[in-house]
């Protein structure tokens, strides 16, 4: 195992830029709620004006009122009084004695005063019950604005808690992932200097990195040569793309977990040989693409895997291995139509890895997925090396079926021999390291 891992500082590096992404949202959530609690606080603080206000104008029309029945009353008593006389007037009117021909005293207008007053009276009746009855509404309006004055006075309280908490949760949680963005710094920075270190005493490892991180030359079209180059990495680099892909690829990681646990517990040579078997089937052509995905990927701007395109009327589709799409540089897949696609064009693959004999059992299917190649600029099969090794009939047979068929046959992946013991050491040796 390498001393140090370069898929475990890109992940430093993925981290870190996670952690920035985080930062900016919560500071952009943090923002919206503050705003929402701080306007939850304005309407409250607003509503409790208001209240006051309309609490103010409640007790004054309440003074007034009340001022109101005892003028009433006032008057009332007034009144009243007005009446007593003139009830004693014309009680003492009636209580003269009558003339010499027996006529009694004229007392009419007495009477008449006696009338009015009490007409008055009633009136002022009539005032005292209109003004208390005035009174006890205001009293209620003053009760019903005292009670709305105290329930808006709690929820400004608790809007002016809430205003508080948000900000002080905000900045807790900020400060928080600060931290961590800082702390991650140090830690992406330390694992950076470890690597370049690492590196400048490792060639090997030096040129895996250059070949991950390789950027075409501008302007300078890519050809066969190049391809086929990247394509052929050594048992060594192989190595690290198994651990590259091991640190990087979580669904990768599993399959190797799930092999190393099957190999570590297997018992004896026929178990050993289930988990061989199931590891040539199942990973070894997963490993082939991830050769293919890393080598291409420099060239685009997008890689894509396993994307769907429907095929005819019938609901049939078919499955591109990998798409490359906005190419940086002009790409040359090799002669004939389809082979090369311009700057900013796009490229599709078939992945094949297998012997000779499983590469022609394949004709078929190949021809099939070429349909959904034809989207892209350029288009091809790559298949491993094994191609070469089929009788030169066949061979032809095969490349001429794939050409017609609009994706001709490109063997440029190490031979299906190199992938297997390439993935069946890696399974091995962390079998071996996790039984120590």
């Amino acid at each position: 195992m390498a001393q140090v891992s370069i898929g475990q500082v890109e992940n430093l590096e993925d981290l870190a830029r996670g952690l920035e992404s985080v930062r900016e949202a919560l500071e952009s959530a943090c923002r919206e709620q503050i705003a929402a609690a701080e306007g939850k606080y304005a309407e409250a603080r607003e509503e409790t004006q208001n209240s006051e206000s309309m609490l103010e104008n409640a007790c004054q029309a309440e003074m007034e009122a009340q001022q109101a029945v005892e003028d009433a009353q006032q008057n009332l008593e007034s009144v009243e009084a007005a009446l007593s006389a003139a009830v004693s007037t014309l009680s003492d009117c009636e209580a003269q004695p009558s003339d010499e021909e027996g006529r009694g005293p004229d007392c009419s207008g007495d009477e008449a005063a006696v009338a009015d007053a009490q007409e008055v009276v009633t009136e002022a009746q009539k005032a005292v019950a209109e003004t208390k009855a005035e009174l006890e509404k205001a009293t209620e309006n003053r009760q019903s604005m005292e009670q709305r004055v105290e329930c808006v006075k709690q929820a400004l309280a608790i809007a002016e808690t809430l205003f508080e908490q948000a900000k002080q949760e905000c900045a807790s949680r900020i400060n928080a992932v600060c931290n961590a963005i800082e702390i991650g710094k140090t830690r992406l920075t330390a694992a950076q200097h470890a690597l370049k270190a690492y590196l400048a005493t490792n060639p090997s490892a030096a040129q895996f990195h250059s070949w991950l991180h390789w950027h075409p030359e501008q302007g300078k079209p890519i050809t066969p040569d190049v391809i086929r180059d990247r394509m052929n990495l050594s048992v060594e680099q192989q190595h690290l793309l198994q651990e590259y892909l091991y640190d990087r690829n979580p669904a990768y990681r599993n399959l190797i977990d799930k092999y190393r646990g099957e190999w570590a517990t297997a018992k004896g040579d026929v178990e050993r040989n289930i988990v061989n078997r199931e590891t040539r089937i199942h990973l070894c052509g997963e490993f082939a693409e991830q050769i293919a995905r890393h080598a291409l990927a420099p060239l685009g701007g997008k890689i894509e895997t396993q994307g769907r395109t429907f095929v005819g009327d019938g609901g049939r589709y078919t499955k591109t291995d990998l798409l490359v799409t906005d190419l940086r540089v002009p790409v040359i897949l090799g002669r004939g139509d389809g082979m090369g696609a311009p700057a900013g064009g796009s490229m599709a693959f078939e992945v094949k890895c297998g012997k000779s004999d499983y590469l022609y059992a394949q004709k078929e299917h190949m021809t099939f997925q070429a349909e959904g190649h034809k989207q892209a600029d350029a288009h091809c099969t790559l298949c491993s090396r094994d191609i070469h090794d089929l009788p030169p009939e066949k061979e032809k047979e095969l490349r001429d079926a794939l050409r017609d068929a609009g994706s001709p046959m490109v063997g440029m992946l190490p031979t299906k021999n190199d992938i297997d013991q390439s993935c069946l050491e890696f399974i091995r040796e962390g079998a071996e390291e996790e039984k120590k």
